[in-house]
Parts: structure tokens; C-alpha cells; sequence
């Protein structure tokens, strides 16, 4: 059964909905609530010798037998819920029963809930976790970013992060690349931007932002016109790279006015 209340579990609803973007700090925060905070999850199967509705001690073993998310490309993923009321939601819209009956719902305190998934999470047969499935603070987690949750010492959830723009104030070490960047990728760069008449200015670095970032990568800085079509732009010097980009294999493209 629940340990908190209607206000903690609330909050850890939002904490999961601003991880959402993925920042470091963000993530850290949820980190944080998990030991004061249960995860709820839903039941294929009945939990033997449990009566429904009581709490239990954790100190033996429990067959818990959940039921998983599939993906576009049929890849299962652990579901995670922050209350029984997204549980019931959910439920409602993929027709989730236990054993044929109504669903039943295990509360686990957030952290050993964690560990669950992640001891079933193989990125082979079972791919990932999501939590609050469907709902606004959906929040999908790789293994790599769960399993840095539960050691406490939380990653930037790239594929969130990538999607926001820079804010000001953000801290970005900038250096040039400590190794020659590939001929190649130079090459290609010079030849796309040269076609770009709006482009006055560029410089390749390498950047890291502790916030964003797992791992330093390079960052084409680029000096554009007012007006300038920016996203199309970025699109076609990246489509233009492609394959010849160094580890860790993406290039961030920014922008400033001239």
C-alpha cells in the first residue's frame, strides 16, 4: 500500500513531468523524491498468498509478474506508474486486467520499484521504462539513464534535452577541438555552407554542457542574416555530414545574428 500521501505522490508527478526536459538538475530533483515516494505497479498476475489491499513487509521474495508497454517497433517496456488514479487510466485504455479480473496494482517504495525495472530491462527483449505511460509527465528512461537514477548520480536525458533551445545563463565550456576534426567532415562542411548565402561566418568547436551533455562534442557555431531559415539550414549541413561526424556522433549546430 501507499506510504505517502495525496500531495507527496502529486509531487513526484511533477517531478517526473520536469524531467521531461531533460536537464541534469531536473533528473537530480526526481532522484532525490524516490526514497519518500512509491511507484505504482500494474499486475498481470496476482501476487501469491497477498491479501488485496494490505501492506506488506519486504523481507522475502515476491513473484511480481507486471504487465509491459509495446512500441511501434514491438519492443516491451516496463510500466511505472506515480499514482493508482494514472494506473486506472491507462488500464482503461489498454484493456489491462489481472488474470481476466480487475486490475490489481502493487505500491512499491520508488526506489526499489526502480531497481525492479531495471533487473528486467535487457534492451534486448525488454527495452526501456516508461513512467505515468500515456499521460502528461510520460517519461521514457533508457537503461543507461535508469540505472544512473538509482546509483544517485543522475545523466542529462539527452533525447528530452535536445529538443529545448539553450537558455541564457547556461554554462558551456567551449574549446577547439583537442583533435584535428576528420578532413572529410571539413571538407563536407565548407562545400554545404558555401551554397548558403546567408551564412557570413563559422567556426567548428568542441562543447560540453554539464546540464546537457554526456560527453563533449562538436558544436558548429554559425553567423546567419535576419530571417535566415535556421532549422533548414542545420538540417541540410547535418544531412550533408552524415556518417563522417566523430564520436560521440552528433553535431550541435547554433546560431547567432550578424
Amino acid at each position: 500500500m501507499p506510504r505517502d500521501g495525496e500531495e507527496s505522490r502529486a509531487s513526484l508527478t511533477a517531478l517526473v513531468a520536469g524531467a521531461r526536459r531533460g536537464f541534469r538538475r531536473d533528473v537530480a530533483a526526481l532522484e532525490a523524491a524516490l526514497d519518500d515516494a512509491d511507484l505504482f505497479i500494474p499486475l498481470a498476475r496476482q501476487i501469491a498468498d497477498v491479501p488485496e489491499g494490505e501492506p506488506i513487509p519486504l523481507d522475502r521474495e515476491l513473484e511480481i509478474v507486471p504487465h509491459f508497454l509495446r512500441d511501434a517497433e514491438g519492443g516491451r517496456h516496463v510500466a511505472l506508474f506515480t499514482s493508482s488514479e494514472l494506473v486506472s487510466s491507462s488500464a482503461e485504455r489498454l484493456g489491462w486486467t489481472t488474470e481476466g479480473e480487475d486490475l490489481g496494482v502493487c505500491a512499491l517504495p520508488a526506489r526499489i520499484a526502480c531497481q525492479l525495472a531495471l533487473d528486467l530491462v535487457d534492451e534486448t527483449t525488454i527495452m526501456g521504462l516508461v513512467v505515468d505511460a500515456g499521460h502528461a509527465s510520460e517519461l521514457v528512461l533508457r537503461r543507461i539513464e535508469l540505472a544512473s537514477i538509482i546509483r544517485g548520480q543522475p545523466l542529462p536525458l539527452v533525447g528530452y534535452v535536445a529538443d529545448i533551445p539553450p537558455e541564457d545563463g547556461e554554462r558551456t565550456l567551449v574549446a577547439e577541438p583537442s583533435d584535428p576534426p576528420p578532413p572529410e567532415l571539413v571538407e563536407l562542411l565548407v562545400r554545404s555552407l558555401s551554397e548558403v548565402p546567408d551564412v557570413s561566418r563559422h567556426r567548428l568547436v568542441r562543447t560540453f554542457n554539464p546540464e546537457r551533455d554526456l560527453e563533449p562534442h562538436l558544436t558548429l557555431e554559425l553567423t546567419v542574416g535576419p530571417g535566415t531559415d535556421r532549422q533548414a539550414i542545420a538540417e541540410r549541413v547535418i544531412g550533408a555530414v552524415g556518417d563522417h561526424i566523430p564520436p560521440p556522433g552528433y553535431l550541435d549546430v547554433v546560431f547567432d545574428d550578424g
